[in-house]
């Protein structure tokens, strides 16, 4: 009974689950690029911003598959719109969650609530860094960061110019994750020239949504779609063994959560723990990125697995400024009544997995290329009501009040 409980909650039957090739643009390159750009003084001055803890973080090598096998496992819950901020996966014998607690543990970034989009409140010819530094009519992502590499050089412009520049390649390339032929956030060109403002903003719920959205929807319909190319009745090719599908938003941050969510990741040997404070993606450094099968296999296979269902601040952490506001967001434990058993219930390695497959997923690298296809297929069929920015965004002139 317990076993027929667990497929009718899975969002993907475990008999439908698929290899993949993830592509994901979270890029940690912005840091060695920061770091080779601006000198100690700016450097200095970068840290002592909202993003600077981030020039600690570890070699962060993303596997893929690792996050894929977690997002095969998601579950849908009776009250899902008391969770609609909630992501929980059934893993070993029970269920793990990631929603805007975790992920503000992880990165250190400010929650809140907002009451309106902040993209509407600018305008990028008002921006004095947009005025003084581009004058185009669109700016993307690839030419800030070409244009801050040519600069240095000749570099006559403030330091105060040079770290909020440096703030901007950051956020979109490690934080926001997007294609870098993409226009940047024009609104944030002009928010970052107030360091004060740009400090207060509360970038935990609003990369947090842009996150979320991704994860609750790069799955959809992919498991129709996998099925589809061995039901036409020809051969499939090696490379096409696997579904290929985009991840957009920080998930180096869905995989820090992970391993503090699933400790064997680190036991056997796929991560190494580095440092014990705060925020907790300073902790980690993942040094592997495994394959499917592998990850399979010394892992999710095992039924007795440790795993911590939803993480919680430490005492040191409750005191930390961007704590403050998560505490006035309130979660509800989802109502598994009469959709997960207590039964055991053997995760098995699909018999019908050709040779290759491995092969075509050992190195994730390979996925980390910048796609063109942004949006084809991001989506299919019916998705769950997505956090818009609407829900996540406060008044940009109320946080410059305070």
């Amino acid at each position: 009974m317990g076993g027929q409980k667990l497929l009718e909650s899975l969002k993907i039957k475990e008999c439908d689950r698929f290899p993949s090739r993830v592509s994901r643009y979270c890029n940690w390159d912005s840091i060695r690029l920061i770091k080779s750009c601006i000198s100690p003084k700016q450097l200095d001055m970068f840290k002592e911003t909202c993003f600077g803890h981030f020039l600690d973080v570890s070699d962060m090598v993303l596997s893929g598959q690792f996050c894929h096998h977690i997002l095969l496992r998601e579950c849908h819950v009776k009250n899902e719109e008391e969770n609609s901020s909630c992501l929980w996966y059934h893993v070993g014998n029970g269920m793990i969650r990631f929603n805007p607690v975790e992920f503000c543990l992880v990165t250190g970034l400010a929650f809140g609530e907002y009451s309106e989009s902040t993209s509407n409140l600018f305008n990028r010819k008002n921006s004095r860094l947009w005025r003084s530094y581009f004058q185009e009519s669109k700016v993307s992502v690839k030419m800030v960061v070409d244009w801050f590499r040519n600069l240095i050089p000749n570099n006559n412009n403030s330091d105060e110019d040079m770290v909020k520049l440096a703030l901007i390649i950051f956020l979109e390339m490690t934080l926001v994750c997007k294609d870098d032929r993409n226009d940047i956030l024009y609104w944030a060109l002009e928010l970052v020239d107030d360091l004060d403002a740009i400090n207060k903003f509360l970038w935990g719920s609003f990369i947090y949504a842009r996150t979320f959205n991704s994860l609750s929807s790069c799955l959809v319909g992919r498991d129709d779609k996998f099925k589809d190319k061995f039901n036409e009745g020809v051969d499939v090719p090696t490379k096409s063994k696997v579904e290929r599908y985009n991840v957009y938003g920080i998930l180096t941050a869905f995989q820090v959560w992970g391993i503090e969510a699933i400790p064997k990741w680190a036991t056997v040997g796929y991560a190494v723990r580095v440092n014990n404070v705060t925020p907790r993606i300073l902790n980690w450094r993942y040094t592997k990125t495994p394959a499917y099968a592998d990850i399979l296999k010394n892992i999710f296979m095992f039924k007795n697995l440790t795993i911590y269902k939803v993480l919680g601040p430490s005492d040191d952490e409750s005191k930390k400024p961007y704590w403050t506001g998560i505490d006035q967001l309130q979660y509800v434990s989802p109502d598994v009544d009469g959709y997960l058993g207590e039964d055991d219930i053997d995760d098995d390695i699909e018999d019908d997995i050709e040779d290759g497959v491995d092969d075509a997923n050992e190195n994730d690298n390979e996925g980390d290329h910048q796609t063109t296809n942004l949006k084809k297929n991001e989506v299919r069929g019916k998705k769950k009501e997505l956090i818009t920015l609407e829900k996540v965004h406060k008044r940009l002139d109320d946080m410059q009040a305070r």
